[in-house]
């Protein structure tokens, strides 16, 4: 790629660059699938900022003409056809506004659309994503509430409604709580767009500019970007076999003041770990010594395939100070964005205040629907079909990894959950490992996404739920296979480095 930049034109570096790469792009000078030189790369080259060649890729990106893919680089990924509004933008005067330099940096978020592109290509087996399985869609069955619930009340489903949700789901949630032990009123619940919301919404009734959040360290990538934004601190307590490192978290109460701790206490997300009921007992107890709330993430509570159920943290909370989400994204349709907070009514009014500045309320049609869909006894149906379906998957899993992983490499047996967390030796990297996978159509998570500090690049998350136990195997083996190859590559790289030559002679 060969750049003519003008640095004395009133025409930015940045579209310059941009506008070449158009004209590349357009005289097939670059083709689909070309892979374009890396962001550092480019602007030494060019003997710009590095921040002037992102400017550039994220003007290209807007344009759909590049695309990012995750430890891989930046690819060609359309050409602008006559007439069309990336060939347009060419004729057009490059914008004297720099957006890419003026919007915030999200890089850590962009992973979660990178395997999105993993998961949407029908090449790859993707072990990316913990996702229910598409294909156990009780479809049929969701439509006929569907239809049920619009001939019964289109007209006021199809209208504004209360902020805090649709009184027959949140009546069928306190029932729901009940059978968990938890005695709840319907007006201690707030609907939400899932948890990703729900977080959202605390984060703004309790967190200040500059308070810190107690985060377990690996954790939910959303949770890190609720918590980890620019005005946050948080502090990161590590996951151990019984869950959080409770032993540090004491002592960093007695020290610190945080304003909240989140955890995900069964079948934790990355790890797999579910907390036993002492050390629930405990954290519990700990919460109330220092007076600091608990968000309990339950989403993944209703998928255990063996071992013995616990008690949720908020069935054990005495103290009322658990703040309670859950969402059917786990056990029902992710596309429905519906969720759920339980909390004292206090905290409800001002999280329901929060809420209707940001979205007024959830979806009544999708509220209802899920509710008519309950109502039947067919979400208990679903559940039980996926936890035979998902148990076999696991299991699938386990055998292929003990028959082609490395020696070196660990992983954990969960009870339940959708995900099996993996340790592979030191000197490999996981995301580099993931540059190569994918070459063999095999997605997967690398472990540094979940960690709020300190990532452990050697780390990866297997997700078992969205591939037949077949396909499973056949990942497997080929992961395994780009394992061990870069394994012995880099045994040999160390036994012929300079210094092992050194230590040889001497």
């Amino acid at each position: 790629m060969i750049f003519a930049l003008d640095r004395d034109s009133h025409i930015p570096l940045y579209a310059q660059i941009a506008t070449q790469v158009r004209e590349m792009i357009s005289r097939g000078a670059l083709k689909m699938g070309d892979r374009l030189p890396a962001n550092r790369e480019l602007a030494k080259s060019l003997g710009v900022n590095r921040s002037t060649v992102t400017t550039a890729y994220d003007e290209l990106m807007a344009d759909g003409l590049i695309s990012s893919r995750v430890g891989s680089g930046t690819y060609v990924s359309a050409v602008p056809a006559s007439g069309s509004r990336s060939a347009e933008r060419e004729l057009r005067r490059p914008s004297p506004m720099p957006w890419g330099a003026l919007l915030a940096d999200q890089k850590r978020d962009k992973w979660l659309s990178g395997m999105t592109e993993a998961i949407v290509r029908k090449d790859t087996v993707s072990l990316a994503y913990a996702l229910p399985a598409a294909e156990l869609f009780p479809v049929d069955d969701f439509r006929r509430s569907v239809d049920r619930v619009l001939r019964r009340e289109a007209r006021g489903l199809l209208q504004l409604g209360t902020s805090d949700g649709y009184a027959p789901l949140q009546q069928y949630l306190a029932s729901y709580m009940a059978h968990l032990g938890v005695a709840v009123e319907p007006g201690e619940i707030l609907i939400t767009n899932g948890c990703q919301q729900s977080l959202d919404l605390i984060r703004q009734i309790l967190v200040r500019p500059g308070e810190e959040v107690v985060l377990e360290n690996p954790t939910y990538p959303g949770a890190i970007s609720v918590f980890c934004g620019q005005q946050s601190k948080y502090i990161s307590v590590p996951v151990g076999d019984r869950g959080l490192d409770l032993d540090l978290l004491e002592d960093l109460l007695a020290q610190r003041r945080p304003k909240l701790i989140y955890v995900v206490p069964s079948f934790h997300n990355p790890t797999g770990i579910t907390m036993d009921l002492a050390s629930r007992q405990r954290l519990i107890e700990l919460a109330a010594m220092y007076r600091v709330p608990i968000i309990e993430d339950d989403i993944y509570g209703e998928l255990r395939y063996d071992g013995v159920s616990l008690p949720s943290l908020k069935s054990l909370d005495e103290y009322g100070l658990v703040i309670y989400i859950n969402s059917f994204s786990k056990i029902g349709f992710p596309g429905l964005r519906i969720g759920w907070i339980i909390a004292p009514r206090i905290v409800i009014d001002y999280l329901d205040a929060v809420k209707q500045r940001t979205d007024l309320h959830a979806s009544l049609l999708s509220q209802a629907a899920i509710s008519e869909f309950v109502r039947h006894g067919l979400l208990a149906k679903h559940i039980k079909r996926c936890r035979k379906a998902y148990s076999e998957r696991r299991d699938a899993m386990l055998a292929a990894l003990a028959r082609y992983f490395p020696d070196e490499a660990v992983w954990n047996r969960p009870e339940g959950g959708m995900a099996i967390w993996v340790r592979l030796p030191q000197s490999l990297n996981a995301s580099q490992v993931l540059i190569q996978s994918m070459e063999q159509r095999v997605a997967f998570s690398p472990g540094e996404y979940f960690y709020s500090c300190s990532p452990q690049p050697n780390t990866l998350r297997l997700a078992f739920t969205m591939a037949e136990p077949s396909s499973i195997e056949e990942a497997i083996k080929r992961l395994g296979a780009v394992i061990k190859a870069r394994l012995v590559s880099t045994k040999r790289r160390i036994e012929f480095s300079p210094k092992a030559a050194v230590k040889a002679l001497v």
